[in-house]
């Protein structure tokens, strides 16, 4: 019985090459609308919202339950959406790189998710402040994921304070030095101030990969 068994898989895999390719890969779940619903998201097998993936290829599995939304997935070397005008269920076979992915309503910008895949570079940041009331950030705008940001801090009256989704960093305000901080940058707004001096202080966004 087994080898009879054995020897029908092999059959189907003859015929059906394709068929037993896609059973072999990693099944995310895409959910959009639900009963009309302002709310997306991505989940992996196990129910997990996702967040990082391996690089790979991947079924996507969407489920658009609206008359107005759909969902859009879009990062390198994928491109591919859901009408916005009508419901839809549809695997879609994608192959991931190293990158960052975003996935959106395209008619609600406040519908919007992101995961990163593979080990990305770190995007690298260069702070200061001092010798003179002087603060500053560069660049100004950043993306989501790994981030090393260094920091010269030349002053014994102000220090280097970073804030943001995630990230809480400071020197100290009577010492100076260099530091290095290793973060993970989120979406949203950062700030970058003088925990002394309030006028010496600035902002740089970091936006969805959407």
């Amino acid at each position: 019985m087994t080898r009879r068994i054995g020897l029908v898989a092999l059959l189907a895999a003859f015929l059906f090459p394709s068929a037993v390719a896609e059973a072999d890969n990693p099944r995310l779940v895409g959910l959009v609308g639900t009963n009309d619903a302002f709310v997306i998201s991505l989940r992996d097998g196990s129910g997990n919202l996702v967040t990082h993936l391996d690089p790979g290829t991947y079924d996507v599995a969407i489920s658009d339950k609206s008359d107005f939304h759909n969902f859009h997935l879009k990062g390198p070397g994928v491109d591919t959406l859901t009408p916005i005008d009508g419901k839809q269920e549809v695997t879609w076979t994608v192959s991931f790189v190293d990158g960052r992915y975003g996935f959106g309503c395209d008619a609600h910008s406040n519908m919007r998710g992101y995961f990163t895949v593979g080990n990305l570079p770190p995007t690298k940041l260069s702070g200061s402040v001092g010798p003179a009331r002087s603060i500053s950030l560069k660049p100004k705008a950043s993306e989501v994921g790994p981030a090393t940001i260094t920091v010269n801090d030349r002053s014994r009256k102000d220090n280097f304070h970073l804030s943001g989704p995630g990230v809480n960093r400071k020197t100290g305000v009577a010492t100076r030095g260099h530091v290095t901080w290793n973060v993970t940058l989120r979406p949203g707004t950062y700030t970058y101030r003088s925990d002394k001096t309030k006028k010496l202080r600035g902002s740089f966004t970091v936006k969805l990969p959407f």
